[in-house]
This record gives C-alpha cells, structure tokens and sequence, in this order.
C-alpha cells in the first residue's frame, strides 16, 4: 500500500490512488489550491478529504506537525503487532504456550523496549495488541504506552488475566487516546481457578470485567475448555450476557508450551456437545454478543448482517495461506519476531528473526518468517496433493500452519485437526444447526 491516509486514534486507514495522494500531500498548509496545478478533479478530492474530515481549512501559512506528514517505509504494509511486553506473570496456567510461571523468556529493560518501539515507528506499524505473560505486571506499562501514544502508534487490545487492573491505569490510558478492547482471561464460573493454577481469583476477575465496562471499554472474554470445565460453560454463558460483554472466544489449547502432554484435554465430541446448547442459546437471545465457539463457528452480534457465519469462504491455490500472519505477526518478550503465537515452542522459533540483532523493516521484507507470510494455498498443494481433489479445500485451505506444525512437526503438512473437523462434518453440522435455528426463531 504506496499511499493511505490514519486515524491513529481508532485506526481508521484510507487507501489513496495517485490523484487522491498529490491532494493529500498539497494539506500542508502552504499550498494555494487556487493556483494552476490544481484542476477540478483535484478540487473534488479536496472536497471529499474535507468531508470525511481527512482535512480542515487553516490560516495560510499555518503549517502541519511532523505526525501527519507523508512517511514511506522501506517495507511491506505491517498493519500491527501482538507484543508480548513481558514473559513473566503472576498465574501459574495449565496451558500457557510461553510458559510464563517459570520465567523462560524474562522482561526487557524500558530502554530495549524503546528501541523496539522506534523500529516499529520506522516500519510504519499502525498499532498493537499488547499481552504477556501479564502486561500490568510491568511497572513502566503507562510508560511504554506513552512512548506509542508520541509515535502515533494506536494500543488496539490490551490481553490481561484482569487482576492488576487500577481505575487510575484506565483513566491515565484514556488520556493517551486510547480505546483498547480488553481482552480478559476467564475459563468459567467454578473452572477458572482450576486452568489458571490460582485460587480465589475468580471473583476479583468478574469484579474487573464490570469495572472495564463501567469505564465503556469494549471486553473480549477468551475461555479455554478441558475436562474439568467444559460441563460450566452454561453457566458462564448467562454471567457473560448480564455483564454486557462484546465477544466470547471459547477454544481448547494448542499442544505447545504448558498444554504438552496434558491429560485433561477434550475430544471434538466433547467440544461440539458442550457448544451445541449454547449455540441454540445464543441464537435464541438475539446474538447478545460475537462469539467464537473453537474452530466449529463464529458468529457476529446482533446488528451485524455480514457475520461470519453467514459468509462462506472460497480458498484458491492463489489464495495467501494466512492473512493474519501478513498483517499482525506475534512479538516474544526476548524481540523473536513469529508468524503468530501458536508458533511459540515448535521447532522453527529458533529460525526466526530477532529484532535485536536485524531490523524489523529488513525482516519484514525478507526473511523465513517473509516467506511464511507470502505463502499460498498452491505451495501447501504441491506438497499435500490428496488435498488438491478434496472436495473440502475450497473451505479448509488445507487449515492452520501453526496447527500442522505443532501436531506434525512439517510445517506444509495439512492441519490434522482442521482437515478432521470437516472431514467428520462438525462445520456443516453448526452452519446447519445456525441455520435451521434463525429460521425458527425469526418464524
């Protein structure tokens, strides 16, 4: 993308063509729009910027600030960052991927995590998810958040176990312009202390969903499922609608980090059992909120006509394999930049770049994790060519690299969990169920 226009308070981005682009720039606050260079195809663009309120009239000579002049970077588009800021937390789960209770990858210094932050300046990220470990257990959290509020680079979700959370950090980040979805760790009423290897925790973590929503920031609820907690899920659902959340991601572990080897782990049975009522629950209330029920259906809340659930997708060979990893790679808290955190803990995170010893710009423009990023649908077929006749590939993709390789090992072997899952019809089945059920109720 040559040419786009941010708001980097709530990451509103505007691609330009070249016409839209010589407008932009001429916002400088010394250029006369009445001189010869400026046609009326040119007054139009200057009319729509005014419009969407990209630009504004000023005094002559009054000048832009530094943020909002025209900055390329020496890279492809790098939409944002999931930051790990620190590996180091104050729980003990079950099925942390980082292993964050035994402190293997430790906290950098305020200095290295500046460093870190003007690479991402120079590459132009637009912003960051920040997580852990557990970010507020960082003393300088305001701090580094200030630095990303200079460099006009948006916090767009904070991931926190919830238990650090003050009034005062909520206000002090308002302040900084920002507006994060929080994104809180919660495995059920009666499970959460069980996953999260603490006890008497829960409560205080209900306390602090209610007080993010009584600040108006937006709550994302993200629940991991095993034996001892998928039987509660009933309950949680009802506690989760009378707190107004915007989002519930139920999923069960990835086989990395903490979770190998786990005993507690539950089959697909298990999963699709457990989500088929609270889908038909879901539906039934009206779509209080998004959810997300494992890799069997998401769906938007109600008002959104072009949820997930009613789009089908169509995979291609030229069909990028992840979109995800092209835009918002996964940060370590020791500068190891991976396509995303599934990655963490497989036999290719010691291949992957590391920020402090090559510039991000340069590894986001070649390196293996480049490659990973530009692969497609084709490059998994040629290795995989069952795949090619399957019927099921224009909506499976061949499934998840991150998946492949921490069941198999080979990272362009098809996702064994993905391919079952469709092969053993449990999508069709919720899109089925989603269907027969909005029809009913809308009857």
């Amino acid at each position: 993308m040559p040419w786009a226009v941010v708001n980097w308070t709530n990451g509103d981005m505007r691609q330009l063509q070249k016409k839209g682009f010589y407008v932009a720039e001429a916002c400088d606050g010394q250029t006369d729009f009445e001189s010869l260079a400026f046609l009326p195809v040119h007054q139009a663009l200057l009319d729509l910027l005014i419009a969407e309120g990209i630009a504004e009239s000023c005094q002559e000579g009054e000048g832009i600030e530094h943020c909002q002049q025209y900055h390329r970077a020496e890279n492809p588009r790098l939409i944002g960052l999931h930051w790990s800021i620190t590996g180091l937390c104050n729980l003990n789960c079950r099925h942390c991927y980082m292993e964050a209770s035994s402190g293997r990858y430790g906290e950098l210094p305020f200095d290295n995590v500046i460093h870190l932050i003007d690479q991402f300046a120079k590459a132009n990220v637009l912003e960051v998810s920040l997580t852990g470990g557990e970010p507020f257990l960082r003393k300088d959290l305001l701090a580094i958040m200030a630095c990303l509020a200079q460099r006009r680079i948006r916090v767009s979700h904070i991931l926190t176990n919830g238990l650090l959370i003050t009034e005062e950090a909520l206000e002090t980040i308002k302040n900084y312009n920002f507006s994060p979805c929080f994104q809180i760790s919660f495995d059920g009423l009666g499970g959460h202390e069980h996953m999260r290897g603490r006890q008497g925790i829960e409560a205080s973590v209900i306390a602090t969903i209610h007080k993010l929503r009584a600040a108006r920031f937006p709550v994302v609820i993200a629940t991991c499922v095993d034996t001892v907690n998928i039987g509660r899920l009933g309950e949680t659902y009802d506690l989760l609608k009378a707190l107004d959340i915007q989002s519930w991601h139920i999923s069960s572990p990835q086989k990395i980090g903490n979770w190998r080897g786990t005993t507690t782990a539950v089959s697909f049975d298990e999963e699709a059992n457990a989500y088929t009522p609270l889908l038909d629950r879901w539906l039934k209330d009206g779509k209080p909120f998004a959810i997300k029920l494992g890799g069997f259906f998401r769906g938007h809340a109600n008002g959104h006509t072009t949820g997930e659930e009613e789009r089908k997708p169509r995979f291609t060979p030229e069909s990028y394999d992840c979109g995800s990893c092209r835009e918002n790679p996964y940060l370590l808290p020791d500068g190891t930049l991976l396509p995303c955190p599934g990655y963490v803990d497989t036999v290719l995170q010691g291949r992957m770049p590391n920020l402090f010893r090559e510039d991000l710009s340069r590894v986001w423009s070649q390196s293996l994790l480049r490659t990973i990023a530009d692969m497609k649908k084709s490059d998994l077929l040629s290795r995989n060519e069952e795949c090619l006749q399957c019927e099921l590939f224009e909506k499976c993709g061949i499934g998840c690299r991150s998946s492949a390789l921490a069941e198999t090992g080979d990272l362009m072997a098809k996702d064994p969990i993905g391919c079952a899952m469709w092969k053993m019809g449990y999508k069709e089945r919720f899109r089925e169920l989603a269907s027969a059920a909005q029809v009913t109720y809308q009857a």
